[in-house]
């Protein structure tokens, strides 16, 4: 078979299939074989025999503020030949020529998206096609299914461009830390130099402020440079609606680091947005112009799946990084765990308790049991200063740090994300379905019914994957950024 789970799964005798066992030892990284990669004669699109482009972009309208988030109701970078973070190592001083190679993931690059053929599904993606198919009903205005970087499944009406709410805040997270890693080269002089940090003070980037001066970006992409006293325990969330309060001053500080060199970067972040992150992905259908964090994304389906697939993919596109590991590692989990368990840099997170805000079922009071919750390997981390992971008494421990993650926007607009099973799951105005937990409900059955360790046993599955003892689709642990920004 094209694909390595797939292998493991014939490779069984019919009569010997492995029963679900709580005692059996569970595959993560180094256990069962990863999902199909790049290697794979089929991983590739063909784009010179697609007829069919991506819905053409329209421009974003910033006239409807996201007034209220209610609960669930690689292409070549253009300009230089190259995707972003491939510069010459003997120009670049901070190039590593000695870095470990990366995991070998599978993208479309900025080609389109070419559908898997339902009768390969199974195959390809480890995914009952029909049992995806029976829950089309569940998404009126449109579904995707990604695993292993291959679209397995959509449906709905044509995908064309609408507003994403606050899933916005997720992308201008991404984007923030897209400029963070394209100006790492650069040296600090004074106010508004050298590179992007979230460990800088907000201050070094702005002339003016309405927040505590003492904020750092990182305490803005939680959402809690509001507050008066950011010392441990003394910090609360206050989710940023429409941007106001903080976030929408990270457009600001974007715009002054890019600016030091304008003439590679662009003239501004909308520019900068198209170039190395809407142009590299081949993201044809979204726009936006940086100026509002908290909305104003106009974006396809298919687009926001390659946001989902940049993150699970830890910022890494077609074998080019686009950021750094580090970043996407801060924005899917716990920022400041005082203030909210269940939020990262504008990124919704699975929590078990102590999560805050509208959200769904990946924050506020519920959470999903048989999705792991996002939880850092040891405590302290910075720059939180969590003693542990505030669960009020609960474990902390985890075996495979694969907590699931989600933008969220008004109406329904989601990118699901678990890296544990190299999973994307897109939907829009998706309201009344539960959210993100039921986004999951939708899925589990047809990757369960196909899973070689679990066989159709939802039950054991779900007590292994929920509780982050299995991960089969986890290529190397995470390099948790303990001493780095």
């Amino acid at each position: 078979m094209a694909q390595q789970q797939a292998n493991a799964t014939a490779a069984l005798p019919e009569d010997s299939a492995p029963a679900a066992n709580a005692d059996a030892p569970l595959a993560g990284a180094g256990g069962q074989p990863s999902g199909p990669t790049a290697s794979d004669p089929n991983a590739r699109s063909d784009a010179a025999r697609d007829g069919s482009p991506e819905a053409a972009p329209v421009a974003a309208d910033s006239s409807n503020p996201d007034l209220m988030d209610v609960p669930g109701t690689a292409g070549p970078a253009p300009g230089n030949g190259e995707a972003p973070g491939s510069e010459d190592p003997t120009a670049n001083p901070m190039a590593q020529t000695d870095a470990p190679a990366e995991p070998d993931w599978n993208d479309p690059g900025a080609e389109p998206w070419q559908p898997v053929p339902s009768e390969r599904v199974a195959e390809e993606c480890l995914l009952d096609p029909d049992m995806l198919a029976s829950e089309d009903r569940r998404f009126g205005s449109g579904w995707a299914v990604v695993r292993y970087g291959k679209l397995c499944h959509e449906a709905g009406p044509q995908d064309r461009p609408t507003e994403a709410y606050s899933a916005t805040k997720t992308l201008g997270a991404l984007v923030t830390g897209i400029a963070s890693y394209e100006t790492r080269m650069f040296e600090r002089s004074g106010p508004r130099t050298g590179q992007l940090l979230d460990t800088d003070l907000a201050s070094h980037w702005l002339t003016s402020q309405s927040y505590n001066r003492e904020a750092s970006l990182a305490h803005v992409l939680g959402m809690v440079g509001h507050n008066a006293d950011l010392s441990w325990n003394n910090k609360r969330y206050r989710y940023d609606t429409v941007g106001t309060t903080q976030i929408n001053s990270l457009s600001t500080m974007v715009n002054a680091a890019i600016a030091q060199d304008s003439a590679r970067l662009g003239s501004n972040i909308e520019a900068f947005t198209q170039k190395f992150l809407f142009d590299a992905l081949g993201m044809t259908g979204s726009r936006w112009n940086g100026r509002v964090y908290a909305y104003t994304w106009s974006t396809t389906l298919r687009d926001m799946a390659r946001v989902g697939v940049l993150m699970v993919h830890r910022g890494i596109w077609s074998g080019k990084r686009v950021l750094e590991e580090s970043w996407v590692y801060k924005m899917t989990h716990p920022a400041f765990e005082d203030a909210n368990t269940g939020y990262g840099y504008l990124t919704w997170l699975n929590a078990r308790t102590g999560s805050t805000g509208p959200g769904g079922a990946f924050s506020g009071t519920a959470a999903d049991t048989c999705a792991p919750p996002a939880l850092w390997p040891r405590y302290p981390h910075p720059i939180s200063e969590a003693p542990d992971c505030n669960y009020g008494g609960m474990d902390c421990s985890q075996e495979h740090d694969v907590g699931v993650w989600s933008a969220q926007g008004a109406g329904g607009q989601f990118i699901v994300g678990h890296p544990g099973l190299d999973l994307v799951i897109v939907a829009k105005d998706f309201s009344s379905g539960g959210g993100p937990e039921g986004m999951w409900d939708a899925v589990r059955p047809a990757l369960v019914a196909l899973d070689p360790m679990f066989m159709g046993d939802e039950a054991g599955f779900c007590e292994a994957y929920g509780n982050s003892r299995y991960a089969p689709d986890l290529q190397s642990p995470w390099k948790a950024p303990y001493d780095t920004p």
